[in-house]
């Protein structure tokens, strides 16, 4: 009894670690992006109808944006930064608590899941809503592993499972099939709460998200690839690139190579190995796989950061077959070495955030908010590249034609882009003697005679964003 006491305060304290970790390094040296501001700022300056009929624009269900609608309640526009990390951090405590105290893995295993590439940094330090479909996809795997779970409270979690991503989607209709699977071979029948939680869940996300025609599929679909060659990025993207990341490039940017296909095939191979004792296990796997590369081949190719959410899926599917490495050692094996790449990934990025801004938006930002008077407007002639400076300078900036404020953007809007007449027109309009201008981009001479440079932001930094700001008089 005792010896169990110690290993659970082992475990209490290695979560407690990591948390740590991730809460320091987010607010000393992680810049958010334009995708962390975007949701925070639909959540903030949207009222609950808007927000939910703005979803069709972002592709994502409603959970996160109501989850932070919460938390926007107490903004006072200066500690918006403070408020989307804690929510965030919040995720990331359950999380964590979910795989370091409930689930039954070694130790060993846990530290090096939690050290992934995925719940360290790419859901763990940015701060997007990934990290509750972690927190429900690990509750629903945790109940599932109890022998006397309420039906009922898995039916509501994996409906909730439904309304965080699309992958959530799939991890709920993979575990649903685990459930029916292993039901099905002792004889039994689903619970239809579970049921009815999986098949509500898909309603509402079908209905809230689900693009209403082909021209918004195809304006999100991320790249023109088609046939063979996106199957082939699929495939690559959805196994190397999550379980051995960094062994082969990006496929998002350099598409399929014959080294990381050949490096899919031994991943799919590990897996067959590691869930061929657990039939319903295997099968979830191999359903799962089958639904995130047809959605990647059909509509969204997605990256890195969709993809790992199958990583996710295979912790939760673990968590479901048991892992005893004294009995197990190849087994342990595999996992090790797909923990491996993903703790160098980490490691690597980690180090690359530390060393390096995310963006140039908090200078430019950061720049404003000190030198431009609150009654000057600030003119964004790009408003796709302008939210995270929106969120560092602490106020909105405007758009034309409608010369209206702004501080979130549709992905489906087309840019814009005003000329120097009517840049001063607004100005007047707004019985000011000069606007500023901001730019992700030099700015043409020839189009805009009158604007002074006035800074640039242009330093080497992670996503390759600069910012460039300018005055324009009116006279």
């Amino acid at each position: 009894m005792k010896a169990k006491s110690s290993f659970q305060y082992l475990n209490y304290v290695f979560g407690l670690l990591f948390l740590g970790f991730i809460v320091w390094f987010k607010f000393q040296y992680h810049e958010l992006w334009k995708d962390e501001w975007q949701a925070w700022f639909v959540a903030k300056d949207k009222g609950i109808g808007e927000l939910l009929s703005f979803l069709y624009y972002e592709g994502h269900p409603a959970l996160w944006y109501l989850y932070l609608k919460a938390f926007s309640l107490f903004s006072n526009d200066h500690n918006d930064i403070i408020l989307l990390n804690i929510a965030h951090i919040i995720t990331v405590a359950g999380g964590l608590y979910f795989l370091f105290v409930r689930f039954r893995f070694p130790i060993i295993v846990k530290i090096l899941f939690a050290m992934s590439y995925f719940l360290l940094f790419e859901y763990g330090i940015l701060n997007r809503g990934y990290f509750m479909v972690i927190v429900f996809a690990f509750w629903a795997s945790w109940l599932l592993s109890q022998k006397d779970y309420n039906p009922k409270t898995l039916g509501v979690v994996l409906f909730l499972l439904c309304q965080t991503e699309v992958y959530g989607v799939f991890i709920a209709v993979s575990l649903g099939f685990y459930i029916w699977y292993d039901k099905y071979i002792s004889g039994q029948k689903t619970n239809p709460n579970i049921l009815g939680g999986i098949g509500l869940g898909l309603f509402v996300f079908i209905i809230s998200v689900f693009p209403r025609d082909f021209d918004h599929i195809a304006k999100t679909s991320g790249q023109t690839w088609q046939g063979v060659e996106k199957l082939l990025a699929s495939i690559q993207g959805n196994l190397s690139n999550i379980y051995m990341p960094g062994l082969t490039n990006d496929t998002f940017a350099y598409g399929s190579t014959a080294l990381g296909l050949f490096f899919s095939l031994l991943i799919l191979i590990g897996l067959f190995f590691i869930f061929k004792r657990d039939k319903a296990a295997l099968f979830s796997m191999v359903l799962f796989l089958m639904a995130v590369i047809s959605f990647s081949f059909l509509f969204f190719l997605g990256g890195i950061r969709q993809w790992g959410m199958g990583f996710v899926f295979f912790i939760s599917l673990m968590q479901l077959r048991g892992l005893n490495l004294k009995e197990e050692k190849f087994i342990g094996a595999i996992i090790g070495v797909f923990c491996l790449f993903n703790v160098v990934y980490a490691f690597k990025a980690v180090k690359l955030d530390y060393e390096i801004p995310f963006t140039n938006a908090k200078e430019a930002g950061t720049f404003i908010k000190a030198k431009v008077p609150e009654k000057v407007p600030v003119v964004a002639l790009n408003k796709f590249d302008a939210t995270p400076v929106i969120g560092y300078s602490e106020r909105k900036f405007y758009e034309l034609p409608l010369g209206t404020p702004f501080s979130y953007f549709k992905w489906v809007d087309k840019i814009y882009v005003p000329t120097e007449s009517e840049l001063k027109l607004f100005a007047q309009y707004k019985g000011v003697g000069g606007i500023i201008l901001l730019s992700s981009k030099p700015i043409e001479t020839d189009r805009y005679p009158s604007a002074q440079f006035w800074q640039k932001f242009d330093q080497i930094n992670y996503k390759n964003e600069s910012y460039f700001i300018y005055t324009l008089p009116v006279k």
